[in-house]
């Protein structure tokens, strides 16, 4: 067994080195809050060139962010006061929910640069694969948890969680969206891995996630494009290698201190998706050093809470939501911040509680409300 599902039912040997159950839940709730903020002031600097483009209103963009982060908190306050195992009784409904709009997407989605991935709902926009996310961590760690004394058996644990993640991840490729189905396959085999599943299991569901992710590249010029303007994007500034050119200068230009909000380059429209996909390069610019490593700590501060908190999680249902909530947050900062730093292609996954983006906003607040109902209860 892995140390996430052994000291959720051990003594609490963590629990001398972990922060007091308060103090770790204070330091979530006011990460989360400090980030929403900051996110706020971010996309107003970063989104009024592209709101004015696009809408011929300067604040367009910003009042609909500050309406999902209104949103987005209510969503957290709800979470944070339902206790986390009433969401095991709703794990199969959710995982047929998000399964039913994935399906409805691909039918009657809008399209959006090449891609259907949100629904319209008139006065809102859903994408169904953020709802999947929290769908099927919460699915995952309700089915390890029930089948926890047969971990080593393939067909009762790898196989149906194997089938499941295919299918979920094979819908969100006809979207398509590589990077979200990437991002939910690793959540789901770090969960594996850290209820205690053998390691030559999940080599087994490796070995074809790599196979059919590299032919998702090769079959596809956009992505074989990104590829490019990640390996060469010195070569091909004002094409392939433009958006992360442009990211990489701004957050050079932002220095130690910045050039203080509203007076960077980035969001005169100089870096493509500013407040979306490259806000942190936005950050970078106009906080400089000191505001990007502030909301790094930030991040970080969450990430390390919730592994804490799954250490000393009241039950193994708890422990493993919390790691899987935690790993999620985690993969989707660096795919975000790689992205940024020329580590990685862009893929379009937002920065957490920074970026505008209604559905991921939301969607990730009520993930942090549930862990920190965790946090509040564990020991």
């Amino acid at each position: 067994m892995s140390a996430v599902f052994d000291s959720a039912t051990s003594s609490g040997a963590a629990e001398a080195k972990a922060l007091a159950p308060p103090m770790r839940y204070l330091a979530m709730l006011a990460s989360v809050l400090l980030l929403l903020l900051t996110g706020v002031v971010m996309v107003l600097s970063a989104s009024t060139w592209t709101a004015v483009m696009q809408k011929g209103d300067a604040f367009s963009l910003f009042s609909r962010h500050a309406v999902n982060v209104t949103i987005a908190v209510f969503a957290l306050l709800v979470a944070v006061s339902c206790d986390y195992r009433y969401w095991r009784r709703s794990a199969p409904y959710l995982l047929l929910a998000s399964a039913f709009s994935l399906v409805l997407v691909l039918l009657v989605g809008k399209t959006v640069n090449g891609s259907a991935r949100t629904l319209d709902l008139g006065f809102q926009s859903f994408q169904p694969s953020e709802l999947t996310k929290f769908a099927l961590v919460v699915a995952v760690a309700s089915f390890l948890d029930q089948r926890r004394y047969f971990l080593d058996r393939l067909d009762r644990v790898t196989a149906p969680i194997g089938v499941c993640v295919a299918v979920i991840c094979g819908l969100i490729l006809l979207q398509p969206d590589l990077g979200t189905a990437a991002m939910i396959g690793f959540i789901a085999l770090g969960m594996m891995w850290a209820a205690g599943v053998p390691f030559k299991h999940l080599c087994l569901l490796v070995t074809p996630g790599l196979i059919v992710g590299l032919l998702a590249v090769l079959a596809a010029p956009y992505r074989r494009d990104r590829i490019v303007g990640l390996f060469f994007s010195t070569e091909n500034v004002e094409g392939a290698g433009w958006q992360v050119t442009q990211g990489l200068v701004s957050l050079a230009n932002g220095g130690v201190r910045g050039t203080g909000l509203g007076a960077g380059q980035a969001q005169w429209g100089w870096v493509p998706e500013a407040h979306t996909d490259l806000v942190f390069a936005v950050i970078g610019e106009q906080l400089g050093f000191v505001g990007a490593l502030a909301v790094l700590v930030l991040l970080g501060t969450i990430v390390f809470t919730g592994f804490r908190t799954a250490q000393v999680a009241p039950d193994v249902f708890g422990a493993l939501l919390a790691a899987g909530i935690s790993l999620w947050f985690l993969v989707q900062v660096l795919v975000n911040l790689f992205g940024v730093l020329r580590l990685l292609p862009i893929t379009g996954v937002t920065l957490p509680f920074v970026s505008y983006g209604g559905t991921s906003l939301i969607i990730n607040s009520l993930a942090a409300g549930l862990l920190l109902n965790i946090a509040r209860q564990s020991r």
